[in-house]
Parts: structure tokens; sequence; C-alpha cells
């Protein structure tokens, strides 16, 4: 197990779970840059891939790092991040926070992306075409842009549910009736991303069409409480 603390926040991982997402990434990066790039050698789109890697890391990692900032900057420091093999857990020990102090802890992560994807966009701009600087701010935008708008979803383990739910509360709610709204949201959009998923297979879309099938599933899970 690696332990390492940064501002006071403990952040866990096991060695073996690093390697295998380092990897993972690797590989799977790699193998898009040879079928775009046939032209490079072996060695050469082995170190870009592993380049790229490292800056979709970056983009990964900073998000949870973010709420390291945010959460000392709203006054309920985290306690702990531990890096598993599905997504990276901010863990907090103290909850009896206001709404306010909730979504600020939350938007640290969003806001990291929204620099990033503003700084990746310029830098693609500004380079060269079809130059390697290029290709990695284009993948590092693709990274920010993901990570951004997955984390904005309106599901309970992410920072877009955190936010629905405790701008609900601030409104009036309980945690009772916040919770049971943000579920009947994530049932409507589970619902939405697996009609737009049939649809994609229907015209013969089969990649899209099945990829949105898989988190039309994922979310299902969640307000199913079944994926924590």
């Amino acid at each position: 197990m690696i332990s390492i603390s940064i501002f006071g926040t403990q952040v866990k991982a096991k060695k073996i779970i690093l390697l295998i997402i380092v990897a993972a990434v690797w590989a799977s990066v790699t193998l898009v840059q040879f079928h775009w790039h046939p032209e490079r050698g072996f060695w050469q789109g082995l170190l870009i891939g592993l380049v790229t890697t490292l800056f979709l890391l970056i983009v990964e990692f900073g998000h949870d790092l973010a709420h390291i900032v945010s959460a000392r900057y709203a006054g309920a420091p985290m306690d702990e991040i531990l890096i598993s093999a599905d997504m990276p857990r901010t863990l907090y020990s103290n909850n009896a926070v206001s709404p306010n102090v909730h979504r600020m802890r939350a938007l640290g992560g969003p806001i990291f992306n929204i620099m990033g994807l503003l700084l990746s966009l310029a830098i693609y701009r500004a380079a060269s075409s079809a130059s390697i600087t290029k290709e990695l701010a284009g993948w590092w935008a693709f990274g920010h842009g993901l990570q951004l708008m997955m984390s904005l979803l309106p599901l309970p383990p992410v920072d877009g549910g955190t936010i629905l739910k405790w701008t609900l509360v601030a409104r009036g709610k309980t945690e009772s009736e916040a919770d049971k709204v943000v579920g009947r949201v994530d049932w409507i959009l589970g619902s939405i991303v697996i009609l737009a998923g049939i649809g994609l297979i229907f015209v013969q879309k089969w990649t899209m069409g099945l990829i949105l099938l898989g988190v039309g599933g994922i979310v299902f899970g969640v307000a199913a409480g079944k994926i924590r």
C-alpha cells in the first residue's frame, strides 16, 4: 500500500492497482494511436502512448486532488483519498456541515477540469497542424471534457449528485426528500440514455449504442442503490 499526505489528507493506493490502471490506459491509448498513425515505429508509438497516459492520469488524479483544496477552502478538510480499481474515493469523517460546505467541497474537481479544458484547448489551437503537441493537447482536452461531463452527472457517487442534493436541501427540502428527487432524476437520465442506445443500435451504430446501453445500466444500478 502506498500512502502519502497532501495538505494533511492521506492519499492511499495499492501498488498493483496503480500498475493495472497505468498498464490498461497505456495499452488502450497506444492501440488507438497505432490505428490512427500506422506509420509510426513501435518504440515511438509506445513512448507517445506513455506520455499521453501520463496526461490522462493527471486529469483523473488532479480532479481528486483538487477536492482537497476546495474542502480546505470550505473549512471542512478531506480525510482520505482511496484509489481503487473502479474510481477514486474521497472520504470525509465530518459530514455534519452546511449545504454550502458540501457544495464547495464538490466543486474542486469540476473547476480543475474546466481550467484544464480551457488550457488544453488553447494549446491545441496554437500548436502546428499534425504535430505531436497538438495530438497530446487533443487527448488532454478529451480527458478533461469527459471527466467534467461524468463528474457533473446527477449521480450520488459523483460531484453532480452532491451538488444537486445539497442545493435542494439549501432550498428547504430535507435530506431524505432531496435523495428521492436525485433518485427520480437518475431513473429519468438512465431511461434517456438507454433509449438513445437502442436508437443507435437500430440505425446500426453498434459501438456507441452498446456503450450507451452500458452507461444506462450503470445509471440504473446507481439509482437502485446497487452501485455505490
